[in-house]
């Protein structure tokens, strides 16, 4: 394989320049666009506070606002329902028997970014289409929290460790 250099690309606006004025951060960990400080009528409580609100969600994702941003570039969604740690030592959560997620519109890149994902020592790698699937896997985010609380790793700062696996 050759060597290729790999960029993440996080967005952050302060809550001057947001149009709504509330505090719109993507986060680093996933490259998902979060909400912070916001007001539900239903607050989802954690240990750090109140879970952060998704925007956007359902009808767009940040993977297809920065294809759309960056036209010429071809954007494949990934790496987003793990933790950092563990996209790049997937052994380190049960032998690496979980399941890694790839979505994007551009065959050759979402291969480049199989190949990568294999590097990393990843072997079940589920390509779930188009890049409007980056909404799914962008949404997932929340049941990784709800994961991490359900079993008791809530308290730890980078989150714990596990993997989800498509049983197929």
């Amino acid at each position: 394989m050759s060597r290729r250099t790999v960029r993440t690309v996080t967005e952050r606006r302060s809550a001057r320049s947001a149009p709504d004025h509330s505090r719109r951060v993507w986060s680093r960990d996933y490259a998902v666009p979060f909400i912070y400080q916001h007001s539900p009528e239903h607050p989802w409580p954690t240990p750090w506070g109140i879970m952060p609100k998704l925007d956007p969600c359902d009808t767009d994702s940040l993977g297809e606002q920065i294809q759309r941003a960056l036209p010429a570039t071809k954007v494949v969604k990934s790496f987003v329902t793990q933790e950092q740690t563990t996209v790049v030592d997937p052994r380190s959560v049960a032998g690496g028997d979980h399941t890694m997620f790839v979505a994007g519109d551009h065959a050759h890149a979402k291969r480049q970014t199989v190949d990568l994902l294999k590097s990393y020592g990843w072997n079940d790698i589920l390509d779930l289409g188009a890049l409007v699937c980056a909404r799914g896997m962008e949404m997932h985010t929340h049941l990784h929290e709800a994961i991490r609380l359900g079993l008791g790793l809530g308290g730890q700062e980078l989150g714990g460790h596990f993997g989800i696996k498509v049983v197929r």
